[in-house]
């Protein structure tokens, strides 16, 4: 990612014209990266030869029938993998809890096979025990092995993974997660359900990862029994309208709250409330897991199910949730669609309220001739022909890309109060960026292809480039002199834009040390 420019233009003729590409595929490089697969679980945690930087880790997942170390064929994985840059995966050779009677008690140690069982639609989470701004352990839960499951695991490390016990939740799969308040939030999964439990975390010397967890049900939530669902932590400003805010707005009063979107939704037959089991758009909140609110009725995101969804701060303006992917199926009027029909979009909000579309699309997969400019759509077929499909069963991580830049002076700080500071040459700069990694196309094959978003997620919108009043840059859309804000929306008479770029490049920090050190180029 180091070589890639910031600035890398759409070369396709249709709309919109010039628009800087929303997302970029990554290099692979040969023996570096993992089995084509969908419904894996991955997560940001910190590299294992440097505990201050990060890097995304990937775990199991469904793949095409392949021998498993006990020499069985089976499509499920047992593997771990983390990059630092999303182009080489390492493959880590595992340790841990090989115990008769539990998971994969009869693999190797120090193999390629994890002590628990090989899975798909698991979870995989990072939590900061203590506080200090990085995260210490990562937790595993749950998943298809091939039935539903509730056993929970822990590593410190990546490699060493260690048994915590059968969880209190009852045996699920394609569940959601997050890390909200310092527990981790299970919510939901296959069998249908609508429970919420909390795990907390509790020091304990006799494990040998030095945590155990505490399992507590919450209350049943009002939303409807669900499974590939995505939940997310999101810090809100309730006050946002319709109207898109100045990214040099101070954000002064935000809330901070576990989302839930979407999902594959629906009641057992008996229920009284019975209306089919379908793909959902509706999004609800909470801020203490207990108490929920339904913060949209009819979203313009149409309904889904198996998509991606993080909560993301590009330092350019307010952090925004992103959806992307995934797809329908269920009850619909009076026939059934039996498989997803999948998208080909990407959608943002503010506070989950109220959408905006991200990429422009036209035609139709049924009429072969579907575009959309989410480069993560693009398949070439034989001919050298390009066509565009939707994807499910992916991962959406916040993560970031690299520029080189010219050696310059800055000022670094660090601590709880950043007090600590010393001048440091920087020769590269942190863009925060999201990451894309694997699935299933509609109509082909599981991929394991990484994209990594460009500027062109925070500069378009509905498949205008900065409204048509402005032009891309590292930091978002520079206005013309008429127009500001985000996306070059708000005429502003004839107030002087001259200023913006600099304002703008304040707004890209060079980060380092997993966020633990922040630096900002004085213009």
């Amino acid at each position: 990612m180091l070589g890639t420019s910031h600035l890398d233009l759409r070369s396709d003729p249709r709309l919109p014209v010039n628009g800087t590409k929303n997302w970029q595929l990554l290099p692979q490089r040969a023996g570096k990266i993992f089995s084509p697969r969908h419904s894996h679980a991955t997560t940001v945690f910190k590299c294992p030869d440097n505990p201050t930087t990060r890097c995304v880790w990937l775990t199991g997942g469904y793949s095409e029938s392949h021998r498993s170390f006990d020499l069985r064929m089976e499509n499920e994985n047992c593997d771990v993998w983390y990059s630092k840059d999303g182009e080489e995966w390492n493959r880590v050779v595992l340790y841990g809890d090989f115990i008769q009677g539990i998971g994969n008690w009869d693999a190797k140690p120090g193999g390629f096979a994890a002590p628990w069982y090989a899975r798909y639609g698991h979870s995989l989470d990072a939590l900061d025990t203590d506080g200090d701004g990085i995260a210490d352990v990562m937790i595993l839960a749950g998943g298809s092995s091939p039935i539903p499951s509730n056993d929970v695991w822990l590593t410190t490390d990546g490699s060493h993974w260690f048994f915590d016990g059968y969880a209190d939740w009852p045996k699920r799969a394609y569940h959601s997660t997050a890390v909200f308040q310092g527990k981790i939030f299970i919510l939901g999964g296959t069998p249908l359900s609508n429970d919420v439990w909390a795990g907390s975390f509790v020091k304990n010397s006799t494990r040998e990862v030095g945590y155990t967890i505490k399992w507590s049900q919450m209350k049943d939530a009002p939303w409807t029994p669900r499974t590939g669902a995505c939940s997310v932590v999101h810090s809100f400003d309730d006050t946002d309208g319709p109207s898109l805010s100045n990214r040099t707005e101070a954000l002064t009063n935000t809330t901070e709250a576990l989302f839930l979107l979407g999902g594959l939704a629906g009641y057992s037959e008996e229920h009284p409330d019975y209306e089919g089991i379908r793909s959902r758009n509706d999004v609800w909140r909470t801020t203490d897991g207990d108490s929920w609110e339904r913060v949209t009725t009819d979203s313009k995101v149409p309904a889904r199910a198996f998509f991606g969804c993080t909560s993301y701060n590009d330092k350019t303006s307010k952090s925004k949730l992103f959806i992307a992917g995934g797809g329908y199926m269920g009850t619909y009027e009076n026939s059934q669609v039996r498989s997803l029909e999948t998208y080909t979009d990407t959608w943002w909000s503010y506070n989950g309220t109220e959408w905006f579309k991200v990429n422009y699309e036209e035609g139709s997969k049924y009429q072969d001739n579907l575009y959309s400019t989410n480069e993560w759509t693009e398949i070439t077929v034989e001919g050298g022909r390009k066509v565009y499909r939707g994807k499910w069963g992916f991962s959406l991580e916040p993560f970031f890309w690299k520029i080189n830049t010219e050696p310059a002076p800055m000022k670094a700080c660090s601590g709880a109060n950043e007090t600590l500071c010393k001048t440091v040459l920087v020769t590269e700069q942190e863009i925060p960026a999201l990451i894309l990694i694997g699935g299933k196309v509609e109509g082909f094959s599981m991929v394991s292809d990484t994209f990594i978003s460009k500027q062109g997620l925070i500069c378009e919108r509905h498949g205008k480039t900065c409204g048509d009043h402005g032009t891309c840059g590292i930091a978002g859309c520079i206005c013309s002199s008429n127009f500001t804000g985000d996306y070059c929306l708000d005429e502003k008479g004839n107030a002087q834009a001259s200023a913006a770029p600099k304002a703008l490049a304040c707004k890209a920090p060079i980060i380092i040390a997993m966020g633990l050190l922040a630096f900002c180029r004085e213009w």
